[in-house]
């Protein structure tokens, strides 16, 4: 229900207040009231500014009077720079930013008659209180280049009157074009690179970089122009050349002072510009604490890539690991997006591949090695081989599968090779779920952990109420039935998972964590009392990590080499 409805007192007031400002004031003219686009009330004006008389528009919000009304020319003028665009709103006093509900329509007419009076009387622009922030003001910009000190920097690197090939990275959405200048240079021997180049699909543009004289640069509207501003900067081989060319070439010239990006396109005499807007991008302040560079030199396998796998990579990611191995057999369905990290853009793809191009989209410096097996499925022997010892290579296993057969393998990889590792499940119907890791030689191994675990469980003599394959550490075989849970409840299960893994990772040597394993309750269900109810479970001493040898291992293994023949070949 509209306002004036609801709030009909209230209604009648702001048409009485502007009907007694007019009687009071000579400047203030036939205030008419009507109903505006979607109901909304609305008073037509005049005011008399010298000898002008401009019409006006007083609009209430439908959110009247929580939200502002707004004030603009009903003959769509430019009336002056305290003015939303060409024909918009007018910025007076009263603004969203200090809006107070005991403001009037009518102090909003007033105000608008001391903005333009004051302009009228001085010929020059009212005081200003209005500060726009950076995305305001490129609001209206659709074709950028996003340039940085980095990128100042390397554009100094040019002396005056050089050019150089180099390349642009371009991504496009409906309405807006943003670019980056990724080189300076030739591909193999770049004057300047882009340390933070931009992720995801981008197209590669081919670009000239040309240094001009200090100060002379000008936006060109047209070739016509560029080629102006060529022949006057003493480039007239770059001017030819770009006229001769029928191959769009982004062109980034710099005078010293501003940069002045441009695409050029057409076919000889069609030859045409479309001018981009240069934004500045501050250099990045740090957001992540100094002991997650640590994370950058970590080599992190994550087995299963589903609901709570998916996040924990893409968090890592965001925190600093660049190397990933990732392994999951499975193929990415519509019904996995309630709660995968993926969307429809990978429907269809297996989840290994498309998450690899998801972690490249967030850090293109990224390396991911993709494994779609099935670990401890029926594969090749080889090739499941290969996988385990890929995983054997990283300084930290993620087990984010929930099954059985998985866990065991990577809990005997983790073992033998003394890598920590780290699990979590989420628990059906929303209950919560569990995080673990385990450090070697101060944590029990994984399967002493879990018979640990699985031993908390009993101890604490709760039935889980459900039936089904979400109940905490089943060992039910099958496809099952699907879990249970949204996309909220899983995300706070896998970002414990992912603080897990980066305490061990920044934090081998002093952890935050007093226990090993938390169960996280998110609903009054089973053991917990209420959400946020967390138990923290301590699993005792550690035991046996690494490959336990027999005395006389050495003897055995020269028996086992005596008979093996060198020159034997491979079957095939």
């Amino acid at each position: 229900m509209n306002w004036w409805a609801e709030d009909t007192k209230r209604a009648i007031q702001e048409q009485r207040a502007l009907g007694q400002l007019a009687e009071r004031s000579s400047w203030l003219s036939n205030p008419i009231k009507r109903l505006a686009e979607g109901m909304r009330v609305a008073f037509d004006f005049d005011v008399q500014i010298g000898d002008r008389t401009i019409p006006l528009t007083l609009v209430y919000p439908d959110l009247f009077p929580d939200a502002a009304p707004w004030i603009l020319p009903r003959d769509g003028k430019r009336l002056s720079g305290h003015q939303y665009g060409s024909q918009g709103e007018l910025c007076l006093e009263y603004r969203p930013d200090n809006w107070m509900p005991d403001i009037t329509g009518a102090m909003m007419v007033e105000s608008a008659h001391r903005l333009l009076s004051s302009e009228d009387q001085t010929g020059e622009a009212a005081p200003s209180e209005h500060r726009t922030s950076r995305a305001q003001q490129i609001r209206q910009s659709f074709r950028r280049l996003l340039f940085s000190p980095d990128t100042i920097s390397g554009l100094s690197g040019l002396a005056e009157g050089q050019v150089e090939k180099g390349e642009v990275l371009e991504q496009e959405s409906v309405v807006t074009i943003a670019a980056q200048l990724a080189r300076i240079g030739p591909p193999d021997e770049p004057v300047w690179s882009e340390t933070q180049k931009r992720g995801g699909e981008c197209r590669n543009v081919n670009a000239i970089v040309a240094r001009i004289p200090e100060g002379e640069g000008r936006v060109c509207t047209s070739f016509s122009d560029l080629r102006a501003l060529l022949w006057s900067s003493a480039l007239p081989e770059l001017a030819m050349d770009l006229a001769s060319s029928s191959e769009p070439t982004f062109v980034v010239i710099f005078d010293g002072k501003r940069i002045y990006p441009l695409l050029v396109s057409g076919q000889d005499e069609g030859r045409a510009i479309a001018t981009y807007d240069a934004i500045f991008v501050e250099k990045d302040f740090k957001r992540l604490d100094p002991e997650y560079e640590r994370l950058k030199t970590a080599k992190v396998a994550i087995i299963g890539c589903g609901s709570i796998g998916s996040k924990v990579a893409v968090q890592l990611a965001r925190s600093g690991v660049t190397d990933f191995v990732l392994v999951d057999s499975d193929v990415l369905a519509s019904g996995n997006l309630v709660r995968n990290e993926l969307d429809w853009r990978s429907v269809g793809f297996h989840k290994t591949v498309a998450l690899s191009l998801r972690i490249e989209e967030i850090n293109p410096a990224c390396t991911v090695s993709p494994w779609a097996i099935s670990i401890g499925g029926q594969e090749s022997g080889a090739v499941a081989a290969a996988t385990l010892s890929a995983i054997e290579e990283c300084d930290l296993i993620v087990d984010a599968t929930a099954d059985p057969k998985a866990f065991n393998l990577c809990a005997s990889i983790a073992r033998r090779a003394s890598i920590p590792m780290c699990w979590a499940q989420a628990f059906g119907g929303g209950a919560g779920g569990i995080v673990v890791r385990l450090q070697p030689d101060i944590d029990p191994t994984p399967l002493t952990a879990r018979q640990r675990i699985e031993g908390w469980y009993r101890e604490q003599n709760v039935e889980w109420p459900d039936d089904g394959s979400s109940q905490p550490y089943t060992d039910a075989s099958g496809p099952g039935a699907p879990l249970i849970a949204d996309d909220a409840d899983v995300t706070v299960i896998a970002s414990h998972l992912t603080r897990f893994a980066i305490d061990l990772l920044a934090r081998p040597d002093a952890t935050i964590f007093p226990y090993p394993a938390y169960l996280i309750g998110l609903r009054e269900k089973w053991l917990f009392s209420a959400p946020f109810d967390v138990r923290p479970i301590d699993l005792g001493e550690a035991d046996a990590w690494g490959t336990v040898k027999d005395a006389d291992a050495a003897q055995a293994l020269e028996e086992f080499l005596a008979d093996l023949d060198p020159a034997a070949a491979d079957a095939g």
